[in-house]
Order: C-alpha cells, then structure tokens, then sequence
C-alpha cells in the first residue's frame, strides 16, 4: 500500500479535529498562517490539505469569506452512484424504497420535528397554496417548476426532521427522486397543483400533530396515490 502523503496526513489530522468537534460544522476554519502555524508545516502544505479536503466535501470554500467545515461533512452529491442508474429502471425503484421507509420517516418526523423546521414547513406548504392560486396556462411549466422547488424543500425538511444521521444523510437521494419525477413528460402533463398541494398540506398537518402513528397512517395511505401517478409515467404518452 502506497504511503500517504503529507499534505494528506495533514488532511487527515485537520478532519479529526472536526470529528472531535474542534471545528464546528458550519464554522470557519483558521487561516492558512494559523493552521500551518499549529499543524507544523509550510502554509502550501496546508493549502493542499484543504483542496483534499474540499474535494471530498469535508470543507467549503466561500469566496471573499474563507473556509468553512461542511453543513454535513464528507456526505458527495450521488452517494450511491444513481447517476449511473438508467432512469427508466431509477424511477420505480426509488418510488418501491420511498414507500417502504417514508411511513417511518415521517413517524420519527412527528416525533422530533422542532417548532423552528415545523414552521419552515408551514411556510412551505403556504407558498404551495400561493403557486396553485396564482397558476396560468400561459405559463404553467414555470409554475410547475417553482412548485417542485417547494416539494424537494418540503420532502428533505422531513428527512431534517428525524434527527437521524443516516436518515438526514439521505436528502440528496430524495432531491433526485423529486427531480426525475418532475422532469417526465407525462408527470408535467398531468400535473394537478390542487390534488399535490392538499397532499403535501395534509402530510405537515400530520406531522405536526407530533403523533407518530397519524402521520404515519397518512403516509402509507398516500402511497396509494404515488404509485398511482409513477404507473402513469411509465405509460407512453398518447
């Protein structure tokens, strides 16, 4: 096995003082000066530690600002190489994984939700309302689009919500599903703001009646309704 490098051994002593919690998630690391001042080496030792680093979303760097520790750090954008998944074969299987967990999910939601996330939720589900008020035919893909904005936000809060490393792990996987959803052309076609508004405000009204059995119950009947609409993607279009 090939021996690690400096800079990368550096890395390495850089992100145990995250997982000690030295450095806090979400805030700034030391500059470049102060970091090579207390790891022993030269600031361009330091500066390829970090690139390392940022490579592998343990860091961010914010332009003008500095370098911070990530929101959830190491967690990549496609943990589980769906990119490579075919979407045809991607659509249903991701609809089979949501329906067997999300009951769950939204349970430990109800359950550990803070009043903070339950009212960012709100909000969520009141600007839903707002987009199926103001919708025009003129322009409905846009309104289609923002729309889906608020679902992907709304759904990966209830995953936020658990407390659940792994659950709150997996809001990219559930961003993804959102997005190959609203990009199928028979979705788009068939899209009834009504029906996905009433959806997503009845499933933040179980939830935030902090009783886990409610919205858990709610869920597994809502199931029904997705399944329904994943069969009408997978239908040729007319």
């Amino acid at each position: 096995m090939q021996s690690k490098t400096l800079s990368e051994n550096i890395a390495d002593r850089i992100k145990q003082r995250i997982i000690v919690g030295k450095y806090a998630v979400g805030t700034q690391l030391p500059n470049e000066q102060e970091l090579a001042d207390s790891l022993n080496v030269s600031r361009t030792t330091i500066r390829e530690a970090v690139k390392l680093l940022v490579s592998r979303r343990v860091l961010e760097i914010e332009r003008g600002k500095g370098t911070f520790v990530a929101a959830i750090p190491g967690l990549s954008e496609d943990p589980f190489g769906l990119e490579f998944v075919n979407e045809d074969i991607l659509k249903p299987n991701l609809s089979q994984f949501r329906s067997i967990i999300e009951p769950e999910v939204c349970a430990l939601a109800a359950a550990n939700a803070s009043a903070h996330q339950l009212d960012d939720m709100k909000h969520l589900v009141v600007r839903m309302n707002e987009i199926s008020c103001l919708v025009v035919e003129s322009s409905v893909d846009e309104w289609i689009d923002e729309f889906i904005d608020q679902e992907i936000a709304f759904h990966t809060l209830i995953y936020k919500m658990t407390r659940n490393v792994v659950f709150e792990r997996m809001t990219n996987i559930i961003s993804r599903s959102v997005i190959i959803n609203s990009t199928a052309l028979n979705y788009r076609q068939g899209f009834d703001f009504t029906k996905y508004t009433e959806l997503h405000t009845t499933l933040y009204e179980a939830i935030a009646s902090r009783n886990p059995e409610i919205a858990r119950k709610h869920v597994l009947k809502s199931c029904d309704f997705r399944t329904f609409y994943y069969r009408l993607q997978l239908t040729p279009a007319l």
